[in-house]
Parts: structure tokens; C-alpha cells; sequence
């Protein structure tokens, strides 16, 4: 563990929300990670995790009797927070000083019989990938400010691949817009559910490029 003051982002959410490093790369979703980077480098922090905390109303389902602490426990479970933290067992156990063994119920993070944290986890990102984590969302924003003062406006909506979902299904603006699939030569920007290490390496490649299409 380095020495060092760590950050940790939490929004909370009315909404059950987590953080996909698709859309991450996509520059759909960098709002915590600009927080991140924004505060570390203002206040010389090192990261240790952005979080989302759900504030759903829940209720605990069973099929036997359970006393006051089990369903304690399982609503515990249920405002467990998600998102990124930091590949550090002594940061992980400072956001959660009950963990030894197994999965927090507070953060997304497991600890093996062997007291080791599991790194494959998709929440679990090491302090490298987190410096290109924040490099990224920089060009990411200055690519999206370059737009807005070239006058970019390419019809070109996302597409979620994963669950069929894009911003056209609700949008007021489509007579405006004119976006139709395939009509002079109008596309969507597809976005694919990767797996964790193959979207890092993408990050770690780009973050130093002009702006690529993706």
C-alpha cells in the first residue's frame, strides 16, 4: 500500500447503477471518474474507488423464519454498493473494517481463504489502471469539447448491445434529428459488454491517440 491520502467517490443513486467500462470507453460514463481525477490531482489523493449507493426501497423475500440480525443481513446486502475500487486488501479492508474473508457487503470486493483479495472481479482495478482511467476520461472530454467547438452534430446515437437500449426510444427531438438506421448511410454507435481486461487494454492503447471512432 502506498502512503498517501485515497479518495473515494460515492454518488448515490435512486436507482440500482453500476459502472460499465464499455460505456466508460464510449465516453458514456466518465461523471465519477472526472470527479476522481479532479479532486486526486486538487488535493494530491490517490484513487480508491468510485462507488454508487442505491437508495431503492427494499424488502427481504424467505422461505424460513429468520430472526432480527439474518434480515439485517439481507438488507445489508442489498444497498451493497458498486463500482470501481482500488486492487489494494489494506484500501479494500478501510472501506469495509468487518472484512477477513469472503464478500463484503458493503463493497464489491471478495477475500479469499487465504486472505488474498480476488483481482479478476470486474470491480477490481489496480492503481495503473486507474491512472489510465483518468488519462482517458481527459481526452474523452477534450474530444467532446473539440466537437462542440467544431459544430460536430453526426447523427450518430449509441446503441446499447447488451440490453437492445438507446437515447432515440425516448427522445423528443427525432423530427428534428432525422436519424433513421441505414437512411444516408446513418449508423449507430454500437456499444459491446466487454470483458474487463480486453476494454482496459483498449484504454491503455488510445488514451495518448487522437480521437478514434469506436
Amino acid at each position: 500500500m502506498k502512503i498517501g491520502k485515497y479518495l473515494r467517490i460515492i454518488d448515490y443513486k435512486s436507482s440500482i447503477k453500476d459502472i460499465n467500462l464499455s460505456e466508460v470507453f464510449a465516453g458514456l460514463q466518465i461523471q465519477l471518474l472526472t470527479y476522481l481525477d479532479a479532486t486526486c490531482n486538487l488535493e494530491d489523493m490517490l484513487p480508491a474507488g468510485v462507488l454508487y449507493y442505491n437508495l431503492i426501497d427494499t424488502s427481504v423475500k424467505a422461505k424460513k423464519r429468520m430472526n432480527s440480525q439474518e434480515i439485517k443481513e439481507q438488507l445489508r446486502k442489498q444497498f451493497k454498493m458498486k463500482g470501481l475500487i482500488l486492487a489494494d486488501i489494506n484500501v479494500v479492508k478501510m472501506m469495509d473494517k468487518t472484512l477477513e474473508k469472503g464478500s463484503s457487503t458493503i463493497i464489491p470486493a471478495y477475500i479469499d481463504k487465504e486472505g488474498n483479495l480476488n483481482k479478476t472481479k470486474p470491480s477490481i482495478v489496480t492503481k495503473e489502471q486507474f491512472e489510465d482511467l483518468q488519462k482517458y476520461t481527459k481526452k474523452i472530454i477534450k474530444d467532446i469539447s473539440n466537437d462542440i467547438l467544431s459544430g460536430n452534430i453526426e447523427l450518430k446515437p449509441f446503441y446499447k448491445v447488451r440490453n437492445k437500449k438507446t437515447p432515440c426510444e425516448y427522445c423528443e427531438y427525432k423530427p428534428i434529428c432525422g436519424f433513421n438506421k441505414g437512411f444516408c448511410g446513418n449508423d449507430y454507435n454500437y456499444i459491446y459488454n466487454e470483458d474487463k481486461n480486453v476494454i482496459l487494454n483498449k484504454i491503455k492503447e488510445s488514451k495518448y491517440k487522437e480521437k478514434e471512432k469506436i
